[in-house]
């Protein structure tokens, strides 16, 4: 009886203490090093330095934590509120053949073009996008790109174009496979540097410490949408002088209609938003 139990002792050990095999993606964004370690169930996203986001697939959410202020802000994705109705946007790609080899696998060079504006190159690997994690990743960041444009809404409007090309993109990973690389006017932006499996997690990979202080992004939007209403109440006041100057500005050749028409929209914008929608 007692061998039984010390038996049972030893697997309850392990089991707490146990290590995970997942896969470990290292990316290079710009100058900036980023590490995405996943089980196929969660990711892990070291930014450097000592914050981290977790992703939950399940569940829909991602959590970014300040470690030096001990901080953790929840992102629900699925609860998140629109912000309008987002202007469409028209993306082209177009396959230019073989690319190089990247981080070991074989890739497809792709132009693509938002609104008729080029936007770069994109390195894709249907090769990388078979694995099961890979796939379990870039599937369920497609789902909060998708989430985050509905956010944005109407603002997207003051979004430039490539920048939305870039969160729509993901919709397109069946096509053109996992993006390796873009380059933007020759230049590399994003390049997947390596991509290991079946590498040795820490049991505690994606937990969070209890003791820190949970903050949601629902909670900051709203008292951003606040400040937002008391700016437009105080803008209200100086108005007609603002249109006056604007106006004086145009006619002068100091301000383009184009700059013009974006003060408009940002206008109309804080008009529609002022109320809080929570």
């Amino acid at each position: 009886m007692i061998k039984t139990i010390q038996i049972i002792s030893i697997i309850l050990f392990f089991s707490v203490s146990t290590v995970m095999a997942g896969t470990v993606i290292e990316v290079k964004n710009k100058n900036e090093i980023t590490t995405i370690l996943t089980d196929g169930k969660q990711a892990r996203l070291n930014t450097g330095g000592l914050d981290y986001v977790i992703i939950n697939y399940k569940n829909n959410t991602m959590k970014a934590v300040d470690t030096k202020k001990r901080q953790v802000m929840l992102f629900d994705i699925d609860n998140m509120p629109k912000m309008g109705n987002a202007p469409k946007i028209q993306t082209s790609i177009k396959n230019l053949g073989a690319g190089s080899s990247i981080a070991g696998y074989k890739t497809q060079r792709f132009s693509y073009a938002v609104n008729g504006k080029n936007c770069g190159v994109i390195f894709g690997s249907k090769q990388a996008y078979q694995n099961k994690d890979i796939k379990a990743l870039f599937d369920v960041m497609r789902n909060m790109m998708q989430k985050q444009q509905a956010m944005l809404g109407g603002f997207s409007g003051m979004v430039d174009d490539c920048t939305l090309g870039d969160i729509e993109m993901s919709n397109h990973t069946m096509k053109i496979g996992v993006p390796m690389r873009t380059e933007k006017n020759g230049i590399v932006d994003f390049e997947i540097k390596s991509i290991k499996f079946d590498v040795t997690l820490p049991a505690d990979t994606f937990v969070i410490p209890a003791s820190y202080k949970t903050t949601s992004i629902k909670e900051e939007m709203k008292n951003a949408s606040k400040d937002m209403m008391k700016m437009q109440q105080q803008m209200q006041q100086y108005a007609p002088q603002m249109q006056q100057m604007m106006q004086q500005m145009q006619q002068s050749g100091q301000m383009s209609p184009e700059v013009m028409e974006k003060m408009r929209q940002a206008q109309e914008q804080m008009k529609q938003y002022q109320q809080p929608r929570y």
